[in-house]
C-alpha cells in the first residue's frame, strides 16, 4: 500500500514499525535497516510502515546540488515492499514541512501520525530545520513520546580507495566513475538504468550496429565507457552493448549520450521503456582513426558481451 500525504495515513497504522528515510537506491545499508525493522514488526505484530520524502529534501532546499536519483520513485517503492514494507507513506516535500524544529517531527509527524512502537534507523539519521536533529536526540525525544529506537549500524565495502561506509552517496559516485560492479556489490543487484529510448544521431545505422538511444529522464548514469549489460524492454531481455560518452571518433561529437546497442533484437523502439542492467564495464571510450577500425573494436565488444552474457 502506498498512501501520498501524511493527511492520509489512517489511524490503523498506530503503533506501528516506522522505519524513515529517502531510500534512494534501496542499497544493502537501507535492506539491513528493512530486515530489522520487518523483524520487529513480526515479533511484535505490528504493521512495518516506511515514511519517504518526495521529492528528496536536498532537491527542495538546493536544487542546483541535487545529486541525480538512482531509482525512480515506482522502483523504488517495489523495491522496499520486496524488502518487507507493508505500508509506504510519501510525504510531498516542501520548504513549510522543512521548517519544522527537529522537536516538531518527532511529535507531530512521527508520534502525531503514527504513534509508533518502534523506530528503526542508521546513526547518520538527521531530521528538523537545518538537520539539527540526531539519533542521541531522538533517543531523548522516544523517552517522552513512548516508543524504542533500534539504530542500525552501516555495512562497509572495499573500494579503490579503501573500505568504505555503503551510502547513496558511495553508490553515486562507484556509478559516475563507472565502476558499475563495485556499484552493485552496494546495492546488493546489479545496478540498472530506467529511461525511454529516443532519437539519436544516426550514426549506429552506420556502423552497422543500430542502437537505442536512452533519455535517462534524470537518473544518474555511469560514466564514459563501454559497458556489457542486459537490456529489458517491451518484455523482452537482450544482451547488450553499452556506450556512454561523446562519440570521439566523429568530426562532431555528439552531447553525451547513452547508446544500447541490443544484440539480436530487430526494429525501433522509440518512445518505449527501456531498462539497462549494468555487468561491466568493457573499455574507455576513445577515438579510432576511422570508422572501419571503430567497427572493428565494436564487433569484438560484441563478442565480448556474447560470452559475459551466457
Amino acid at each position: 500500500m502506498i498512501i501520498q500525504g501524511l493527511e492520509n495515513v489512517p489511524d490503523s497504522l498506530r503503533r506501528c514499525v516506522l522505519a524513515v528515510g529517502n531510500f534512494d537506491g534501496v542499497h544493502l545499508g537501507h535492506q539491513r535497516i528493512l530486515t530489522v525493522a520487518g523483524g520487529l514488526a513480526a515479533s511484535e505484530d505490528a504493521k512495518f510502515c516506511v515514511l519517504t520524502f518526495d521529492p528528496p529534501p536536498a532537491v527542495v532546499l538546493a536544487p542546483d546540488k541535487a545529486p541525480d536519483y538512482i531509482l525512480p520513485a515506482d522502483v523504488k517503492y517495489r523495491l522496499l515492499a520486496e524488502g518487507g514494507a507493508e505500508v509506504i507513506v510519501v510525504v510531498k516535500t516542501t520548504r513549510r514541512f522543512l521548517a519544522g524544529t527537529a522537536e516538531q517531527f518527532v511529535r507531530d509527524v512521527l508520534v502525531g501520525r503514527f504513534e509508533p512502537k518502534h523506530l528503526v534507523e542508521g546513526p547518520n539519521f538527521f531530521f528538523g530545520h537545518d538537520r539539527i536533529g540526531n539519533v542521541e536526540m531522538l533517543r531523548e525525544m522516544a523517552g517522552r513520546f513512548g516508543f524504542d529506537v533500534s539504530v542500525v549500524e552501516p555495512l562497509e565495502t572495499d573500494t579503490p580507495e579503501g573500505p568504505m561506509r555503503i551510502s547513496s552517496s558511495l553508490v553515486r559516485s562507484l556509478i559516475r566513475s563507472g565502476d558499475v560492479e563495485s556499484a552493485s556489490l552496494c546495492l546488493g543487484r546489479h545496478f540498472t538504468l530506467f529511461g525511454t529510448v529516443v532519437a539519436g544521431c544516426g550514426h549506429g545505422r552506420l556502423l552497422e550496429f543500430p542502437t537505442a538511444n536512452v533519455d535517462p529522464n534524470g537518473l544518474i548514469c555511469p560514466g564514459d565507457g563501454v559497458y556489457a549489460a542486459w537490456t529489458q524492454i517491451e518484455g523482452e531481455r537482450y544482451p547488450s552493448a553499452v556506450s556512454v560518452g561523446t562519440k570521439p571518433t566523429f568530426e562532431t561529437p555528439c552531447p553525451k549520450i547513452i547508446e544500447v546497442h541490443l544484440l539480436d533484437a530487430a526494429g525501433d523502439f522509440y518512445g518505449r521503456d527501456i531498462a539497462v542492467t549494468f555487468l561491466a564495464r568493457l573499455r574507455d571510450q576513445q577515438a579510432f582513426a576511422d570508422t572501419e577500425a571503430l567497427k572493428a573494436q565494436i564487433a569484438k565488444d560484441v563478442q565480448h558481451v556474447r560470452k559475459m552474457c551466457k
